[in-house]
């Protein structure tokens, strides 16, 4: 790898930038969620991904990845769970723990990894 350095002070410095800052801001919850997490749990990652360029690709994909499985198993649960005709608050009950399960299962499965 090649870099531009920039020299401030008489010290040269690596020209590193955000790939692609526009994508970063247009990420989702489990994107934003995954970006948090590599840049305080593995700054490491973090780094290589943003010297790579695939920084911003990679959170796109987790959180596309997020969404499909946390459609996927809100419907398992709720299948599991049928709603109620009548009830309003058993179906609002059902549904919110349907998503919070849903939210458990991604943040193990992708984004905490």
């Amino acid at each position: 790898m090649t870099f531009d350095y920039i020299e401030i002070d008489g010290l040269l410095y690596p020209n590193i930038a955000i790939d692609d800052p526009e994508k970063l801001n247009n990420l989702g919850k489990y994107g934003r969620m995954r970006l948090q997490f590599l840049k305080l749990q593995k700054p490491w990652v973090f780094r290589e991904m943003v010297i790579t360029g695939q920084l911003a690709t990679h959170c796109e994909q987790i959180e596309e990845q997020a969404n499909r499985l946390s459609e996927t198993v809100q419907e398992s649960y709720i299948n599991r769970h049928p709603l109620p005709d009548n009830d309003f608050w058993e179906r609002l009950a059902i549904r919110t723990m349907a998503q919070m399960v849903a939210n458990e299962v991604v943040c193990h499965e992708l984004i905490y990894v």
